[in-house]
C-alpha cells in the first residue's frame, strides 16, 4: 500500500494497491559512508518515475514498483550493467493496481489499523456560500 495526497491542494489520502493488496517493493538505492569525524552516517531514497494511469490522477511522480522476478537483480551489489537496471525503472502496469480514497486517520502516528486503511467516500468540497 502507497499512501499519497492530491496534489489539486486537497488533503484526501489515497491508498494504492499492487495485485489486490499484495506485498511488493520499491526501487531504491542505499549508501552508507563516514563523515570528516569518522561518523557512520546512513541514507536511503525510493526511486521515481513518470506516473501511470492509476497514479496520474492523485500525483505527478511514482515510486518505481519492482516485480518478483527482478528482486535478485535490483538487490545485486555487484549490478554494473546500467541498461539491464535502467529497463526497471518505469511506470509500473496500470492494470495491475488500484487506488482508492482512505480516511485522514492516517495523517496521526498514533492511528496504527486497519480502519485506516478501509475505503471512504469523498467529502464533496463546498464551492459556493450558498448551496
Amino acid at each position: 500500500m502507497i499512501v499519497g495526497t492530491s496534489p489539486s491542494g486537497s488533503k484526501q489520502p489515497f491508498c494504492f494497491e499492487v495485485n489486490e493488496g499484495e506485498l511488493f517493493a520499491f526501487a531504491g538505492l542505499w549508501e552508507g559512508w563516514r563523515d570528516a569525524n569518522g561518523i557512520w552516517l546512513k541514507s536511503c531514497t525510493i526511486l521515481t518515475t513518470t506516473p501511470n494511469a492509476v497514479t496520474s490522477a492523485v500525483h505527478d511522480r511514482m515510486p518505481v514498483i519492482l516485480t518478483p522476478d527482478v528482486y535478485d537483480l535490483s538487490l545485486d551489489p555487484g549490478m554494473k550493467n546500467v541498461e539491464g537496471v535502467s529497463g526497471l525503472l518505469k511506470p509500473y502496469d496500470a492494470h495491475l493496481m488500484r487506488c482508492y480514497p482512505i480516511s485522514n486517520r492516517i495523517n496521526y502516528v498514533a492511528n496504527d489499523d486497519e480502519e485506516c486503511s478501509r475505503p471512504v467516500e469523498i467529502a464533496q468540497a463546498q464551492t459556493s456560500l450558498f448551496i
